[in-house]
């Protein structure tokens, strides 16, 4: 080894030994700085499930939404989530996720949480029920056969029955929701009743009670007309409150009430009678258990007669004439008479309905000025009519 190599290696140990001692006397009281870890991100949604059982029509339905986070959690997010109907004339859906069916039909309901939807295609189904009873008379108990039973108001409307040999009724094919029943019969005051049709079918009695008994009253029994007609009416009254209508198979009496709860206070109208011979008609008034009759008599009608011509015109040489006859009424009976000498009646001096009546007139001679003279036309009932007839003198 040269003592240049040696030099080197003694200078190199030398340097190290000095580097140990600094370190190993080192007073710095520097805090070490610890590493930072990263923070753990908040879990996303991922997907969000709807569930629940399809409602039948008029009913509803709980349905629940479900959130699957991105860490493989699952977290109920009902009342958190936005819902929708896709279609609210089959179903609607509340804020809570209350399905309520409207109409049969397929609906899709869709929750949405944090931007992420879901959804769930239902059928909307129509469920049907029945309404089934007995019905029974109140003062006996007994049961009551055919018996009206009906759903006035509700879904299913219009929808009847009767009563069987049992007393017993079914009404079939009856749709959720709230439905009004009626039973009806004849001398049996008619009952209603509401059901409400929810989930099962329904069972609902009637017990009838009788119709009161009426005895209405007529004050007075009869009415005159004059053959002109006019307005007119009468008063009929019981002791119990019950129903009344008036009818009248008369074509010439026309009736302003037709029905009521006592007292019955019935008006109506009586045409002009065209004819001459005097006519009645009848108004019934009725009521449950009974009626009356109130009897209408109208005087006839006065005659009156058209004639045409309606004039006659001669000169002084005289002549024969005629003219027709028309009275207002086919079985109007008259007579034509002269009222002067010079003017005769010849032929048709009476009759009846339309006929002709012929007449003649002497020859004039003056002196002076036309003379006129009148074949009347009296009616046998009435009615008088004129017939003028003038004569010129000689030029």
């Amino acid at each position: 080894m040269t003592r240049a190599l040696r030099r080197e290696i003694v200078l190199a140990a030398a340097l190290l030994l000095s580097t140990i001692v600094c370190a190993c006397g080192s007073s710095d009281s520097t805090t070490p700085t610890t590493p930072t870890t990263p923070s753990t991100p908040s879990p996303s949604v991922t997907s969000v499930a709807v569930t629940g059982q399809a409602p039948n029509v008029g009913l509803t339905s709980q349905f629940t939404s479900t959130a699957t986070l991105s860490n493989g959690t699952t977290q109920n997010v009902t009342s958190q989530a936005t819902w929708q109907s896709s279609n609210a004339a089959i179903a609607t859906v509340s804020n809570a996720g209350v399905v309520t069916a409207v109409a049969p039909g397929e609906v899709d309901i869709t929750a949405t949480y944090q931007s992420v939807a879901g959804r769930a295609r239902i059928t909307i189904a129509l469920s049907t029920f029945v309404i089934r009873g007995v019905v029974t008379d109140a003062t006996s108990g007994g049961i009551l056969p055919n018996i009206d039973l009906q759903i006035t108001a509700g879904p299913n409307t219009g929808l009847a029955t009767k009563t069987d040999s049992a007393g017993a009724y079914t009404l079939s094919g009856v749709q959720a929701g709230t439905q009004t029943v009626s039973a009806s019969a004849v001398s049996y005051v008619t009952q209603a009743k509401n059901v409400t049709i929810v989930s099962s079918s329904a069972t609902l009695d009637f017990v009838l009670v009788r119709t009161p008994g009426c005895a209405y009253t007529l004050a007075v029994t009869s009415q005159n007309a004059p053959a002109s007609g006019g307005s007119f009416s009468f008063t009929a009254t019981t002791g119990d409150a019950c129903g009344w209508t008036a009818s009248t198979s008369t074509p010439w009496i026309t009736l302003g009430t037709t029905s009521g709860t006592s007292p019955a206070s019935v008006t109506f109208t009586v045409a002009a009678n065209p004819t001459i011979t005097p006519r009645t008609g009848t108004i019934r008034l009725s009521w449950s258990g009974g009626f009356a009759d109130y009897t209408v008599t109208q005087s006839g009608g006065t005659c009156t007669f058209d004639i045409s011509p309606m004039t006659g015109s001669f000169t002084s040489a005289g002549g024969t004439g005629s003219f027709v006859v028309t009275p207002s009424d086919v079985a109007c009976a008259w007579t034509a008479t002269s009222d002067s000498s010079w003017l005769t009646v010849t032929a048709g001096g009476s009759g009846t309905g339309v006929a002709t009546v012929s007449y003649s007139v002497q020859s004039y001679a003056g002196p002076i000025g036309p003379r006129v003279g009148n074949i009347v036309v009296n009616g046998t009932v009435s009615g008088l009519r004129g017939f003028p007839v003038q004569q010129q003198p000689p030029p």
